[in-house]
C-alpha cells in the first residue's frame, strides 16, 4: 500500500476524514491503477453526455464550443501530422511502404490528446461527487435543522450552506464544459487516426509475457466466475 492510502486509511480510521471523501480518494486511486492508458470510451464514460452538456449550457451559462469545430480541430491535428510526416517517416522496405514510423508517431500525438482528455475528465468527476456530496450533506442538515428546534444557532445557516452547494455546483458545470469539449478533440483525432491508419487507435500497453499479478487475475476470475 503507498504512503498516500496508509495516510488515508489511517486518518480515516481516526474520524480525520468524512467517508465521503475517504471514497473519493479510494475512487480517484482505483482509476489511476486501471486506466494508466486511458482510452477514449474511458474518457466518454466520465465525461457529460451530449444531452447532458446542453442542459448544463443552459441551466449554468458556461461556454461549451462548438462540437464540429472541436471534433475538426482533433481531426486536423492529425492529418496535418499525417501529410508533414508521410515523406520523412514511410520508409520502403523491398519495394514496399512501411509506415510503422509513421503510425507511431501518430499513436503518441492522439495519445496526447486522450490524456489530456481524461485528465479534464477525471477532474470533472471529481469536482461532481463533491457537489453531489455537499448537496446531499446540505439535505440531511436542512431537514435536521427543521426537526431540531434547539441546534446550534452558530453554526452555518440553511442558506449560507444552500450558497456553498450552489458554488460548488458551478465549479462543476464549468469543469464539464472544459472535459465535454476536451473529449470532442480526441474524439475528432481518433477517428482521424482510424480513417488514415486503417485501424482505430488503441492506448498503448506493455505486455512483457509475464503473468498477471495475483490482484489482476483475482479480478479477471471474478468477472468470468470461475
Amino acid at each position: 500500500m503507498s504512503d498516500a492510502s496508509n495516510t488515508m486509511s489511517q486518518n480515516a480510521s481516526q474520524g480525520n476524514y468524512s467517508p465521503a471523501a475517504v471514497r473519493r480518494f479510494s475512487e480517484a486511486q482505483r482509476r489511476t491503477k486501471a486506466l494508466a492508458s486511458p482510452g477514449l470510451a474511458d474518457i466518454l464514460r466520465l465525461v457529460p453526455s451530449e444531452d447532458q452538456m446542453g442542459k448544463i449550457v443552459l441551466a449554468f451559462g458556461v461556454e461549451a464550443g462548438d462540437v464540429d469545430e472541436l471534433t475538426g480541430a482533433g481531426s486536423n491535428m492529425v492529418r496535418e501530422q499525417y501529410d508533414l510526416m508521410f515523406p520523412i517517416l514511410v520508409t520502403y522496405i523491398r519495394g514496399e511502404q512501411n509506415f510503422n514510423g509513421l503510425r507511431m508517431h501518430l499513436d503518441r500525438v492522439v495519445d496526447g490528446l486522450i490524456r489530456s482528455a481524461y485528465g479534464a475528465a477525471n477532474f470533472y468527476e471529481n469536482r461532481r461527487m463533491i457537489a453531489k456530496d455537499a448537496a446531499d450533506s446540505f439535505a440531511k442538515d436542512a431537514a435536521d435543522s427543521f426537526a431540531n428546534g434547539d441546534r446550534d444557532e452558530d453554526r452555518m445557516g440553511v442558506d449560507g450552506a444552500d450558497n456553498r452547494v450552489d458554488g460548488l455546483r458551478r465549479i462543476a458545470a464549468e469543469n464539464g464544459a472544459k472535459a465535454y469539449a476536451l473529449s470532442c478533440v480526441a474524439s475528432g483525432a481518433c477517428a482521424a487516426y482510424e480513417e488514415l491508419m486503417g485501424q482505430a487507435w488503441k492506448p498503448y500497453t506493455r505486455d512483457n509475457g509475464r503473468s498477471l499479478s495475483r490482484d489482476v487475475a483475482a479480478v479477471q476470475a471474478d468477472a468470468m466466475g470461475f
